[in-house]
């Protein structure tokens, strides 16, 4: 009805002028819907959007040297999201290009996503295990702390039992050397802190970590880490069959990631 009778105002101003009626008229109508609508249309704002973000957990325990026996591991279903030296959730995710070599020799280029989806927890002291997607030079299954990133991993010719070490973290000083290991062999890790920019398609990262992880004559791993996002760049070399020669066999470069 309002609506109306602003139609019928103009009508009769507009009398004297009727050369300008029918722009006038188009002009009133548009203005009148215009009116209309920002009065009457309010859509509606869902609650969901209202809620404030859930914070991130923060995990400080230190679990290196501990062992679980395989029932003391239960599967468990983590809704919850973790920041600290690497941020981890089920819906976070790194995609990496990587470069495929075979024994040195460039074969393919590749994108793969890095995931965590599945979770244990060990009973004993309710820590929280996240399994790796993909090898990026991490342990299989990892915890992470404010500081560091543990690995555990199943104790060779036992029955079940998995042993907690402490992977890589931050130290004092500008580097450290200790004795590691890959599964079937001897290693001697260094660590040190990385001054330089690390250029990715991913961003520029200042403030790394780079990890030497070397078996001679069997394997070597590099990592570039930085704390607070994970993986950056990942080399591994290994030896063939029957060689006592590490070769190049990949090259994983970040190239996204996207964390809740």
């Amino acid at each position: 009805m309002r609506f109306r009778n602003r139609i019928l105002f103009w009508r009769s101003v507009l009398k004297t002028n009727p050369l300008k009626t029918n722009f006038t008229l188009l002009l009133a109508v548009v203005c009148g819907l215009f009116s209309c609508s920002k009065e009457r249309i309010q859509l509606p704002v869902k609650a969901e959007f209202l809620q404030e973000p859930k914070p991130c957990l923060m995990e400080t325990s230190n679990p290196a040297g501990r062992s679980y026996l395989s029932d003391s591991l239960v599967e468990f279903n983590c809704a919850d999201k973790y920041c600290g030296f690497m941020p981890l959730s089920s819906r976070n995710y790194w995609v990496y290009a990587d470069s495929i070599f075979n024994n040195g020799v460039f074969t393919e280029l590749r994108y793969d996503t890095l995931r965590f989806r599945n979770t244990v927890k060990s009973v004993n002291d309710g820590l929280v295990w996240w399994e790796a997607g993909l090898d990026l030079g991490l342990p299989a299954k990892i915890y992470t702390s404010d500081s560091a990133l543990f690995g555990l991993e199943e104790r060779m010719f036992s029955n079940g039992i998995r042993d907690v070490k402490r992977e890589f973290g931050l130290f004092a000083g500008d580097s450290v050397r200790y004795l590691s290991g890959f599964r079937d062999a001897a290693a001697i890790t260094r660590s040190l802190k990385w001054n330089n920019p690390v250029h990715t398609e991913a961003g520029d990262f200042t403030g790394c970590l780079y990890i030497d992880k070397n078996a001679r004559n069997y394997r070597r791993d590099q990592v570039f880490f930085k704390p607070g996002i994970g993986v950056i760049r990942y080399v591994r070399e290994e030896a063939p069959m029957g060689s006592p020669r590490v070769k190049l066999q990949r090259i994983s470069t970040l190239v996204s990631y996207s964390f809740e």
